[in-house]
C-alpha cells in the first residue's frame, strides 16, 4: 500500500529527475525497439490495419443516404474508426506486452540484465506508442486516399487540388487522435503492470466511457442537489479528459492554441501516469 512518505517520494524532483533521465537511457530505447517488433509480427497488428481499412471502405457503400454529404460522412467515419482501431490495438498489445511477460518470467530476466524497472516501463511505452503510431499512420494514409478517391471520380474534381483539400482538414482532427492514443498508452502501460489481461481490457474500457461521459455527469449532478459534487470534481479531475479531444466536433480552422493546450494537457498527463507506474513497478514483487 502507498503512505504518505511514498506518495512524497514519488512527487518529489529527484524522483521526478530519475524518471526524466530513463526516458533517455539505452535501456529504454532497446526495450522500446523490441517492444515495436514484438507487436509488428503479432497478427493483431495486421487484423486491426484490415478491420479499419475495410470500415473505411465499406463507408463508401453508406455515402447512398447522405444527401450531398458525402465526404463529411466518410471523414467522420474514417476518424472514428482510426481512433477505436488504434485504441483497441493500445489496449490488448499493453495487456500482452507486460501481464504476460511478467507471468512468464520474461521481465526476471531484463532485471537481471541490469535493466531498470523505469527503463522497462518507458521502454514498453514508447515501444507501445511507436507500434500504434505505425497503424495511426497507415489508417490515416488510407483515409487520405478514400477520400481522394470519392472526390475525384465522384465529384470529378482535379487531382492535386483535391489531394490538398482533403488531406489538410484531416490534420487537425489527426492530431487530437494520436493525443488520445498516447494518453491511452500510458494508462494501459500502468494498469497492465499490476491487473492480468482481463481486467486491464475491462479498466481500460472503464476510462475511456468515463472520460468521454465525465463532464455530462458533472454537469447532471452540479444541477441537482446532491452532496457528492466535490467527490464528482476530484473524479474529474483524475479520469483522463477524452471529451476534449472529440475529433469529430474540430473543423480545419480550429486555433493552434487550442491544439497546443491539449497537447500539453496530453503531456503532462502522461508524463503523471508514467511516475505513477514507474513507482508501483518499483515496489511490485516479481517472481
Amino acid at each position: 500500500m502507498f503512505h504518505v512518505k511514498h506518495y512524497k517520494d514519488m512527487c518529489s524532483v529527484k524522483s521526478f529527475g530519475k524518471f526524466a533521465s530513463e526516458i533517455f537511457n539505452s535501456n529504454a530505447a532497446i526495450v522500446a525497439v523490441n517492444t515495436i517488433r514484438e507487436i509488428l509480427r503479432q497478427p493483431l497488428f495486421y487484423f486491426v490495419i484490415c478491420s479499419g481499412a475495410g470500415l473505411m471502405a465499406s463507408s463508401l457503400l453508406f455515402t447512398l443516404f447522405t444527401f450531398g454529404e458525402d465526404i463529411q460522412m466518410i471523414r467522420e467515419m474514417g476518424v472514428s474508426t482510426i481512433t477505436i482501431c488504434c485504441l483497441c490495438l493500445a489496449s490488448l498489445s499493453a495487456s500482452h506486452s507486460v501481464s504476460k511477460e511478467s507471468e512468464s518470467g520474461t521481465i526476471i530476466t531484463l532485471l537481471s540484465k541490469s535493466v531498470s524497472r523505469r527503463a522497462i516501463i518507458l521502454g514498453k511505452f514508447f515501444g507501445l506508442l511507436g507500434a500504434a503510431f505505425a497503424a495511426f499512420v497507415t489508417l490515416g494514409f488510407l483515409l487520405v486516399m478514400v477520400l481522394w478517391a470519392k472526390d475525384v471520380l465522384g465529384c470529378q474534381a482535379e487531382v492535386l487540388p483535391s489531394l490538398y483539400q482533403q488531406a489538410y482538414p484531416l490534420f487537425p482532427q489527426l492530431t487530437l487522435v494520436f493525443l488520445q492514443i498516447a494518453i491511452f498508452c500510458s494508462v494501459a502501460i500502468a494498469g497492465s503492470v499490476y491487473m492480468p489481461v482481463v481486467s486491464n481490457l475491462s479498466f481500460c474500457m472503464f476510462l475511456y466511457i468515463a472520460g468521454n461521459l465525465g463532464g455530462f455527469f458533472q454537469e447532471l449532478l452540479a444541477g441537482g442537489k446532491g452532496g457528492f459534487l466535490w467527490y464528482v470534481s476530484l473524479f474529474y479531475v483524475f479520469i483522463p479528459n477524452f471529451e476534449g479531444f472529440c475529433a469529430i466536433r474540430v473543423t480545419e480552422n480550429v486555433s493552434s492554441a487550442y491544439l497546443a493546450l491539449l497537447t500539453l494537457y496530453a503531456a503532462l498527463y502522461t508524463t503523471f501516469v508514467l511516475a505513477v507506474a514507474c513507482e508501483i513497478f518499483n515496489r511490485k514483487e516479481c517472481r
